[in-house]
């Protein structure tokens, strides 16, 4: 502290106790309550599903669907049909002709080249497809497992 006891002349130096002071106490309350805080990750997830609803086994395929599957010998599934890019690509341009809003299921075996399955996408879409949902296999389960419950 500077203290000029018993001097006229005006104190020209700024006292930074209190401040100093101030500094330390905001500094601990964050010390203390930074580790306290939520740290929270935003995300959506898929909502639950009743165990009373129906699925579609992946054998079947309802006929208002198209699955197109790329296989790893250089060929396609259309809905279980096995033909070349070419001979599919032909059978979905009538079908996909004006509507818009029809979706094309597409999936691709275990092994299939990555330029491959772009090559059958690209195709789809020149041939007039506009909306792709992509299929994704399940998960294997073991004989005599029942399946993981949702949490």
């Amino acid at each position: 502290m500077s203290m000029a006891l018993g001097s006229k002349t005006p104190m020209t130096d700024i006292n930074v106790t209190p401040l100093i002071d101030v500094v330390l106490v905001m500094l601990i309350i964050f010390m203390v309550l930074t580790p306290l805080a939520e740290k929270q990750m935003y995300m959506r997830v898929p909502e639950f599903e009743p165990p009373n609803t129906q699925i579609v086994p992946p054998d079947s395929t309802p006929p208002d669907q198209i699955v197109l599957t790329a296989l790893k010998n250089n060929r396609v599934l259309l809905n279980k049909a096995e033909m070349t890019v070419e001979d599919a690509m032909a059978k979905l341009k009538p079908v996909y002709e004006g509507h818009l809003s029809k979706v094309l299921f597409f999936n691709a075996q275990d092994g299939t080249r990555y330029e491959f399955a772009v090559k059958v996408l690209d195709e789809a879409h020149k041939a007039g497809v506009n909306t792709i949902g992509m299929m994704t296999d399940p998960p294997m389960i073991a004989d005599g497992d029942a399946p993981p419950a949702p949490q």
